[in-house]
């Protein structure tokens, strides 16, 4: 096996002090050595049919009676899950491949009805995963390629420096399932997704939440901003833990990808990006809004004092709620021209996260950074909707 690393560019301004210009340097260094550990890369290739390796194992026998094909693939302790990265994946639509953990036994089916070309299979929790094939056709009966190729997989997604806090020292961000006692706080919540985008084949998660009832998503520009970055993202809503974790051996999601939820697998449609208001808008499907809901922007923006919360999946962790601080409920510290401030609790790739009142719940800001020791800080929701009517694209019943 061989590790490859991929090295992002990073640029940082130069300053006439020699020694600021050092720190700079010094810090950037750094920075890149950090990102460079987490977005390492697994080459570990094989495959089967296509000219691959050994041939495909057509069915011999009238019923399955066991995988044609298996292998177990261990990650060495680099990381929390194993993503296969397949190059080609042509099966016959009635075979498929299970990958299941060794550690937590969650498994994933790829049929060959359902998953084609190159793709990042979902993350499996856990260092070591089994791989099986599965045949059911009985002979080739066209003259097609048949057969996968694995390049290798990723265990750590990529961490970009983000300045996005827990504020007091001690996250008081819970799992959404805590907050089951609130029955239109959880409901809101539903619509939250977890975010696993690929950048050049390098992975990296945020979040967004579906937007009006017509399918529609947001999330921040800095997360994905073309139409590219778009269809190489991978949405999974529910991606929470099954009930609140009180107790030893309760399901606990506090794990890169843990918790997995329900993948949507069609391809989402770029409509349009702002850098400056840090908010990318997609399509996804209709069908989604009616099954998860849907969330709404306030129009007027959010108010100085007003108590709020926010959904998020802060770390790519299953999904968390925050609406309190070390004083208390969280609300609204202040406005700036762009921006709403507060004290809830965040961290790296809660990027995209809604932040909604209380009172009404309609989302008042999306979250996407803030200050190095807090507060963190949410684009003001009534930018957004005026920007959205400029362009013309704003998505039905998206305003509150």
């Amino acid at each position: 096996m061989h590790v490859f690393k991929v090295a992002p560019v990073l640029i940082f301004q130069l300053t006439s002090r020699s020694m600021q210009y050092f720190v700079k340097v010094v810090t950037a260094a750094a920075l890149l050595v950090a990102v460079l550990a987490a977005a390492d890369f697994i080459v570990d290739e094989f495959g089967l049919g296509c000219n691959y390796g050994e041939a495909y194992p057509y069915q011999t026998h009238a019923g399955c009676y066991g995988p044609a094909y298996d292998r177990i693939i261990d990650n060495g302790g680099s990381g929390p899950f194993i993503s296969l990265r397949f190059l080609d994946f042509r099966l016959p639509s009635t075979d498929y491949i299970v990958l299941r953990s060794l550690s937590t036994n969650a498994s994933v089916k790829l049929y060959g009805k359902d998953y084609s070309g190159a793709f990042d299979a979902p993350a499996i929790p856990g260092e070591k995963l089994h791989f099986k094939l599965f045949t059911h056709q009985r002979r080739n009966k066209s003259f097609a390629c048949v057969g996968f190729r694995v390049s290798g997989y990723t265990s750590m997604l990529e961490t970009l420096p983000s300045n996005e806090s827990i504020c007091g020292g001690v996250d008081r961000s819970l799992d959404a399932a805590c907050y089951s006692y609130n029955q239109v706080m959880t409901t809101r919540a539903r619509a939250v997704a977890r975010l696993v985008i690929n950048k050049g084949g390098v992975l990296s998660a945020c979040t967004g939440f579906l937007l009006g009832s017509g399918g529609h998503f947001l999330t921040n520009n800095a997360c994905l901003s073309s139409s590219d970055h778009a269809i190489n993202t991978r949405f999974e809503f529910m991606a929470q833990a099954p009930g609140c974790p009180t107790r030893a051996g309760d399901i606990v999601c506090t794990r890169q990808l843990a918790c997995p939820g329900d993948v949507w697998r069609g391809n989402a449609r770029f409509i349009t990006t702002n850098i400056q208001l840090d908010y990318t808008l997609l399509l996804l499907d209709k069908s989604l809004a009616a099954k998860f809901s849907f969330l709404k922007l306030r129009d007027d923006g959010p108010i100085a004092n007003e108590p709020i919360y926010i959904v998020q999946h802060p770390l790519a962790w299953g999904k968390r709620i925050a609406d309190k601080t070390t004083e208390g409920k969280a609300a609204v510290e202040f406005l700036t021209a762009k921006d709403a401030a507060y004290r809830l609790d965040t961290q790296p790739m809660s990027s995209g996260s809604p932040v909604l009142s209380t009172k009404d719940h309609a989302v008042v800001a999306t979250h996407h950074g803030g200050a190095a020791a807090c507060p963190n800080f949410g684009v003001r929701s009534n930018l957004i909707v005026a920007d959205m009517k400029r362009q013309g694209v704003l998505p039905p019943d998206s305003v509150a």
